[in-house]
């Protein structure tokens, strides 16, 4: 009996908790879902704004009263403009002289600015947190919102992560509406759709989905849309979040979206069909799908000649994977393929590791935590003694750890070289990918040796192959190959021969350039 009355007990505290929870999601979730409309009563309307912005100093209300009837502005001082505030809002409504004071003829008073009426409450809280002024009158059921905020921005920089010698210097700021005029700048077309919605319950910042009507694939945009729908998040902070929520994958270290503070970066990836996501106040760009070839393009390729874009392209290539292998063959040749190495650069190489008391997996694997941890000083002193700091510490401990025979000299050096290569490749996730996989590389090495590399690197190319970003093979135009695609991966042929957009992207409209091939004058026409 006891055993029954205990498991109804656990029966109905499991109930009331599961039933605790679903409201706690709902409170959670719809808190700015409030179906109720605005009274009539200019008191009542403001005990319920003032009830929900309680302890808020910044909310300010200003009561005037217009021919007599009492008219209440409540905004957020700290996101209007004052200036026009005061020039195209408050001088208005003093001298109003249009017979009876109502909403609607408020809104024909202020026509030199954004007005919308509204009934309800929630749209007046959701206001106020825009910026907005909400305009309450006495004896009128509504409000009027006036668009008249003014969020802080900086100026209109160059770009710090992605830097050009030719080219546009624009970069991204934090302000969604100044992203939105530099992509509109480039991309002056009615075919440029922007759809805008709110993410995040408690943030509610503006998301903006940019495409170019009949060039992207229609389904594509169909899924940008419905991964959207499946964020329920109640703040949104960095584009970080957004592109960890929509992304392929979650688990693979390769990422499958791609950021970007250039406008000409984000115009080029529209016009190539693939899709953009703005996020006000975050100075990047989201653009999928994406590819693993184009993580080692820089926007350099393409201000420049086109002969001088195919060595560099291939010296990235050889750099990249440089920087992921080459710790681990150094391992590898040491540990158990000496046989694989000329003898003189063998003798050399086993002399300067005789007095070192470590292994050589142990001393590789400090070396290259020192070199990352050195690295990451540098990111996180200020700018003015970052770079010093990584530079003169990295020679400075090298040194000391060659003098003191913790490292050998060919060890400094191959995990410098490592280091050196890394930084050629353009897209910073490729390459805070290679310092994950460098140690599993390393570690395979010590084991297995070169078949330990050829082991582990056979599957990292099975991983890549088996990845998608929004249904595009990431390892596209190599697997699957497509020989037309290949005049944009390893060489950049001239704009006259790239007459089509890559097909991985299925684009509706693929022509995307019909100039012929350019020939000079001939003798008779001169």
């Amino acid at each position: 009996m006891r055993r029954k009355t205990t498991w109804l007990q656990f029966r109905s505290k499991s109930k009331r908790r599961s039933l605790r929870k679903q409201l706690q999601d709902i409170s959670f979730w719809n808190v700015s879902d409030d179906p109720a409309e605005i009274p009539s009563e200019l008191q009542e309307s403001l005990a319920l704004i003032q009830d929900e912005w309680a302890k808020c100093a910044d909310v300010q209300y200003q009561h005037l009263h217009v021919q007599g009837v009492p008219v209440c502005l409540v905004f957020i001082s700290n996101l209007i403009d004052q200036e026009t505030a005061q020039r195209t809002l408050m001088e208005p409504l003093t001298r109003y002289e249009q017979g009876k004071v109502t909403l609607p003829a408020l809104k024909d008073t202020l026509n030199a600015l954004m007005t919308e009426e509204t009934s309800q409450i929630s749209a007046i809280h959701q206001a106020i947190a825009q910026g907005k002024v909400v305009a309450l009158v006495d004896g009128q059921s509504g409000a009027l919102l006036v668009d008249v905020n003014k969020f802080p921005a900086r100026a209109i920089e160059t770009s710090q992560n992605e830097p050009t010698i030719q080219g546009p210097q624009e970069a991204f700021i934090e302000s969604l509406q100044t992203n939105l005029a530099l992509v509109r700048k480039r991309l002056r077309t009615s075919k440029l759709k922007i759809e805008t919605l709110p993410v995040g319950t408690k943030t509610n910042v503006q998301l903006a989905l940019l495409y170019v009507e009949g060039i992207v694939k229609p389904g594509l945009v169909e899924e940008a849309h419905q991964r959207l729908q499946r964020i329920q998040i109640d703040g949104i902070i960095s584009a970080n979040e957004i592109r960890e929520m929509i992304g392929d994958a979650p688990f693979s270290p390769f990422r499958l979206t791609e950021v970007t503070e250039r406008p000409d970066r984000t115009v080029a990836g529209l016009l190539q069909g693939r899709i953009c996501f703005l996020i006000d106040g975050t100075p990047t760009a989201i653009s999928v799908p994406v590819v693993f070839v184009g993580g080692l393009i820089s926007a350099e390729d393409y201000y420049g000649h086109f002969m001088t874009a195919l060595p560099l392209r291939i010296l990235r290539h050889a750099m990249y994977w440089s920087s992921l292998l080459l710790p681990s063959l150094y391992i590898a040749l040491l540990s158990y393929n000496q046989d694989l190495v000329p003898t003189p650069l063998l003798i050399s190489l086993e002399a300067q590791h005789g007095g070192i008391p470590f292994p050589t997996i142990v001393e590789a694997i400090g070396m290259q935590t020192t070199f990352e941890a050195l690295r990451e000083a540098g990111l996180r002193l200020p700018r003015a003694v970052g770079q010093s700091v990584s530079i003169v510490g990295t020679l400075i401990i090298g040194d000391a750890a060659v003098n003191a025979s913790i490292v050998s000299p060919g060890m400094v050096i191959v995990v410098a070289a490592a280091g050196v290569a890394s930084y050629t490749t353009p897209s910073q996730d490729l390459v805070n990918t290679n310092r994950i996989l460098q140690y599993p590389f390393m570690i395979v090495a010590s084991l297995l040796g070169l078949y330990g590399i050829v082991a582990l690197g056979l599957v990292l190319v099975i991983h890549m192959v088996s990845l998608r970003s929004f249904g595009v093979p990431y390892m596209a135009p190599l697997a699957p190959f497509s020989w037309p695609e290949m005049r944009d991966t390893f060489i950049r042929a001239p704009w006259w021969a790239m007459n089509q957009r890559p097909q991985f992207y299925e684009s509706v409209n693929s022509t995307r350039n019909r100039a012929p091939k350019p020939s000079p004058p001939s003798r008779d026409s001169t």
